[in-house]
Formats: C-alpha cells, sequence, structure tokens
C-alpha cells in the first residue's frame, strides 16, 4: 500500500469515528506515540491504552479530519478538531491538534501530536 493510500484510508476511518480500527489495523507493533508535551508511549497496546483513557476522560461529541498532507515519502500529517466535554470539568470545547505520522511498508510507526495550548 503507497503512502497517499495509507493516509486516506487513516482519514476515512477517522471521519467515521474508527479510531481504535485505525490503532488496531494500521499502527505498528512497536509504533511511537509523541504528545505536544513530549511525552512518549511506545508500542501499538500501550498507544490504544493511552487513547482510551483519553476517550473515557471525554465525551466525544464530534471530531473532523482534514488532509492528509504529505511530506516526503515517508511522512503526512493531518489536522484533527474534537468538540468535547472532559468529564473532570464539564465545560464542552473545541480542541485542535496536528497529527503528523510516518508510515514504513503498510503500518503507521510514529505518531507525534502538536496542539495549542493545553491538553
Amino acid at each position: 500500500m503507497s503512502l497517499q493510500s495509507v493516509a486516506r484510508k487513516f482519514v476515512e476511518l477517522c471521519n467515521q469515528g474508527k479510531n481504535f480500527d485505525v490503532m488496531r489495523t494500521m499502527y505498528a507493533p512497536d509504533i511511537m506515540s509523541v504528545e505536544g508535551n513530549g511525552a512518549e508511549t511506545a508500542g501499538q497496546q500501550p498507544v490504544i491504552q493511552k487513547s482510551e483513557r483519553w476517550a473515557a476522560a471525554n465525551t466525544i461529541h464530534g471530531e473532523k479530519v482534514r488532509g492528509p498532507y504529505f511530506n516526503g515519502p515517508e511522512q503526512f500529517a493531518v489536522h484533527f478538531t474534537f468538540e468535547v466535554t472532559p468529564k473532570a470539568t464539564g465545560q464542552r470545547t473545541t480542541l485542535e491538534e496536528v497529527g503528523v505520522y510516518t508510515v514504513k511498508g503498510d503500518k503507521i510507526t510514529r505518531e507525534q501530536f502538536f496542539y495549542d495550548g493545553t491538553w
């Protein structure tokens, strides 16, 4: 599968709300996830668990993914917009972030997030 095919499938599935399907089928076993604060999570299962914790802590009202935008033969970026209510505060908010993904073979081997403000 080409970088373009992987990236387009990623965006399509995320826009269908199938983010966890993406993680289970498109992430490499040794994926590295880097948050905007520099925190790193290594391995497919730990990355999925990190995302499950985030999803459990928030009521997600909607998600829109724009892109993909390409950089060279191995990377693409997407722009995420989430409408969420953190359960800790009860205050609905819009969160925006950019995710940069590295693809080797047919699998995503690295994701790195950039966002405005703090989450």
